[in-house]
């Protein structure tokens, strides 16, 4: 029996990522346990800390305890947690600096001087300012499906087992690099990139059975498999676009204002729509294969 301890594990808040101005406090709770993962929060600040560890780590896929499989392993077992939630971002990456509301003291001096007739009386005026900044705490409570978690590290841990012909080769590789996509997205703390990470991943998830689709046949492929309405992929495909090529016209302008004006609301169901591909395609991939 090998157990399995991850010491530093990190949530944050993907709609709202950590920032100087900004931290949060997420409660975790794991639902559908059966008690094959334990998740306990240490603290909380920029991230949210906790510590994560597995009784029996070989019954979910662990090959050997040698240290390279052990990394491999802890990174496709995020990758399945974050596949089943919704807001929080997990990621093994260290807390930003911590501040705290700060009080700066300014001194500013002023000096009177009167002639009186019982001589010079001079009066200095102190005046202290005071300047502070304000850290925003945002707390807030995610289910964690275990089943769904462990379902989803199955079928990640399968795909590197499969044996494969050189067609489907090609398939696993642009899967791979949704992955990667995906997790850059849960690790960046700026909204933008966030943004263009998820895309990348739902595009090269939805492209992965091998058909480069573009424009309008992407939004209606992912609409296919996402139940999702054509126009919402094409809003973020449009504002993509504008965040990769100079504007020629207003009209690319204007998608462009428009779409940064909407960012923190085009995360969340984007990230919803490229874990939904992801694990479609990873079913249809491993029932082919």
């Amino acid at each position: 029996m090998v157990s399995l301890n991850v010491k530093y594990l990190y949530a944050h808040d993907v709609k709202n990522p950590p920032s100087e101005g900004d931290s949060c406090n997420i409660t975790l709770k794991l639902v559908n346990s059966k008690d094959r993962i334990d998740l306990t929060k240490v603290s909380s600040g920029f991230q949210t800390q906790y510590s994560l560890s597995i009784p029996e780590a070989q019954s979910l896929g662990l090959l050997s305890s040698e240290q390279n499989e052990v990394d491999l392993f802890i990174e496709n077992l995020i990758l399945a947690a974050n596949l089943v939630l919704r807001r929080t971002a997990l990621s093994t990456g260290g807390e930003l600096a911590k501040s705290q509301i700060e009080f700066e003291e300014q001194h500013e001096y002023e000096t009177v001087v009167e002639n009186r007739s019982d001589g010079k009386h001079i009066t200095v005026i102190d005046s202290l300012k005071l300047r502070d900044t304000v850290h925003v705490m945002r707390a807030f409570t995610e289910e964690i499906d275990e089943s769904g978690l462990i379902s989803n590290l199955q079928l990640i841990n399968k795909v590197s087992l499969v044996k494969l012909p050189n067609g489907a080769r090609l398939k696993l590789a642009n899967l791979k690099k949704s992955f990667n996509e995906y997790r850059s997205a849960m690790s960046f703390f700026d909204s933008l990139m966030i943004f263009k990470h998820l895309f990348n991943s739902l595009e090269l998830a939805t492209n992965s059975d091998g058909v480069d689709r573009k424009d309008s046949s992407l939004d209606i492929e992912v609409a296919k498999i996402t139940n999702l309405q054509a126009s919402e992929t094409c809003d973020w495909r449009l504002f993509y676009n504008r965040t990769k090529h100079i504007d020629r016209t207003p009209k690319d302008l204007a998608t462009f204002v428009e779409g940064i004006k909407n960012l923190a609301n085009f995360v969340i169901p984007l990230r919803l729509a490229a874990e939904t591909v992801i694990i479609i395609r990873l079913h249809k991939f491993l029932d082919c294969y």
